[in-house]
């Protein structure tokens, strides 16, 4: 009884692959077999690697096919089992600036120079990343991975918060992000900031999140920037008003009264250019982009050094400054009061009204 065709064709696949391996592998020489493979990837083989069975048949379809997406995903899968990692992300990495393409493959090449503890070069690879996906919450968390690691931590910063923004459902994100964030703040001396960043991690899921562990690198943070402001159990109450349960508050930031909005859904505290102006709140490059109810927006991440709403003060908030007109925030108001803020204090809306309080001990 005959086999159908369809059995057939990968038993033909293979014994082309063997018959390549055995024209070649024992004696020719890989250096000058693959030359143009090595050139393209940006990299080289030892022989006795080069001349693995697996190794040579996935460098010969890379030969034939110089953006064969398979076959570059299993060479660099392959070598980074056999402990050539550097050749690996290389390959990758060089394979997507010729190719295009798959983007993933970039991921994977900053996750093993990572490994490597090769900084600067998680940096090259994350940038292209980056480049090419800057929407991609993944790429700027690594890119904010290897800024950590080089030392840049102002830029690892703001790479963090745009993974946290790119984010879908914010309630699901790893802890991993907002921990890391934390700590890059901390190695620039802002503990307050640092506090913010895990505050706002409790504030997505507070029965889950605010744990004794969370308590204790918040209070510890607290500490060292000195960030609490009183001691007392202070509170405001604000009522909430229209279709909407929109609450218009007065707040002062830097010592400069402005008209702004609570909102629980916004991650930072976000001011016009023109009231940060007046604020002396700090221009800055780090762009970021913010999820809003009307869309994305951009924003430069800065901070102010003091936000006061009545009886309760923040100090170093994490603040984003907004190139905006009135249709963004509404005719007369200067921003958002979000969750930089906040975080730091436990928020009820019950009755009509929204009470925020200094935050309790537990």
């Amino acid at each position: 009884m005959r086999r159908p065709f369809c059995l057939l064709v990968p038993l033909f696949i293979l014994a082309f692959d063997a018959e390549q391996v055995r024209a070649g592998y024992l004696d020719e020489n890989p250096d000058e077999v693959f030359a143009g493979v090595y050139a393209r990837l940006g990299t080289s083989l030892p022989v006795n690697v080069a001349r693995d069975p697996q190794v040579w048949v996935l460098l010969d379809q890379l030969k034939r096919e110089a953006c064969d997406q398979q076959s570059i995903d299993e060479l660099a899968l392959l070598l980074e089992k056999k402990g050539y990692r550097r050749p690996a992300a290389e390959a990758l990495f060089n394979f997507v600036r010729q190719c295009g393409a798959p983007i993933s493959a970039l991921q994977k090449s900053t996750g093993i120079f990572l490994k490597l503890s090769d900084y600067l070069k998680a940096v090259e690879v994350a940038d292209e990343f980056v480049r090419r996906a800057p929407t991609n919450s993944s790429a700027h968390y690594v890119r904010g991975e290897a800024l950590e690691g080089a030392g840049d931590f102002r830029r690892a910063v703001v790479d963090y918060a745009n993974a946290i923004e790119l984010y879908g459902d914010k309630k699901r994100i790893s802890s991993r992000v907002f921990v890391r964030m934390a700590d890059a703040y901390a190695a620039l001396g802002q503990f307050c900031e640092a506090a913010s960043s895990i505050l706002t991690w409790v504030a997505l899921d507070p029965v889950n999140h605010d744990t004794s562990a969370t308590r204790k690198i918040i209070s510890d943070y607290e500490q060292r920037g000195n960030c609490r402001s009183s001691k007392q159990s202070l509170s405001e109450r604000f009522a909430m008003r229209g279709t909407q349960d929109v609450v218009r508050v007065k707040a002062q930031v830097n010592g400069v009264q402005g008209v702004f909005i609570i909102d629980t859904g916004a991650s930072y505290v976000s001011v016009k250019s023109a009231f940060a102006e007046r604020a002396k709140i700090p221009q800055t490059n780090s762009e970021i982009t913010l999820a809003t109810a009307n869309g994305t927006a951009k924003g430069s991440l800065s901070k102010a050094d003091k936000i006061v709403l009545g009886k309760l003060e923040a100090i170093g908030v994490p603040v984003v400054v907004q190139k905006t007109d009135d249709k963004n925030f509404g005719l007369g108001i200067d921003g958002l009061l979000g969750m930089s803020f906040l975080s730091r204090f436990e928020v009820q809306l019950a009755g009509g009204f929204i009470e925020i309080r200094m935050r309790r001990p537990k």
